[in-house]
């Protein structure tokens, strides 16, 4: 009967421990687009070519976004990115990450950076979890392809899912 008890008692902490494990990964995307054609260029600090990715909260509820951006072999250079949001100046939320929280109703910019030499073409993967678990699309957005040669800057602009929310 000892034996018995000492082995209920250890598989009840073995499974207490492994539920806070489990509770960790706890993203599960209600919904998700891609977007192709992501030039990322950088030879020099007036010579480069970066997508800038805005996406912007539908709803009446908090949004957690994850932006991965995969090269051209399929690894990822999420590492890369930074998340801001405007004011008198962008205001950082996040670096080098792919997670980050759109509030109701408000937008948040995720772009790449680089200092180093750097040339790939790539896609994003978006997803994205509400606070309500009944949402089914909640964001709209668009990539602006940045590009800087010499002294003039140009854009080009393509909207995410043709611009209908997902």
């Amino acid at each position: 009967m000892k034996g018995l008890m000492k082995f209920v008692l250890a598989m009840a902490m073995v499974l207490m421990m492994s539920g806070g494990a489990m509770a960790q990964s706890s993203f599960y995307p209600q919904g998700s687009a891609l977007m192709s054609n992501l030039i990322i260029y950088y030879a020099s600090p007036v010579s480069w070519t970066l997508p800038y990715i805005t996406l912007t909260n539908i709803t009446d509820s908090n949004v957690r976004c994850k932006v991965n951006i995969y090269d051209s072999e399929g690894s990822s250079i999420t590492h890369l990115s930074r998340v801001v949001k405007g004011g008198a100046n962008w205001v950082q939320i996040a670096l080098g990450t792919s997670d980050f929280d759109i509030p109701a109703h408000s937008s948040r910019m995720f772009y790449l950076t680089t200092n180093s030499v750097f040339h790939t073409i790539g896609y994003a993967e978006i997803e994205w979890q509400s606070d309500d678990p009944k949402a089914r699309k909640a964001l709209i957005g668009g990539v602006m392809q940045h590009r800087c040669d010499g002294s003039s800057y140009t854009n080009t602009t393509d909207l995410i899912n043709n611009g209908q929310p997902f």
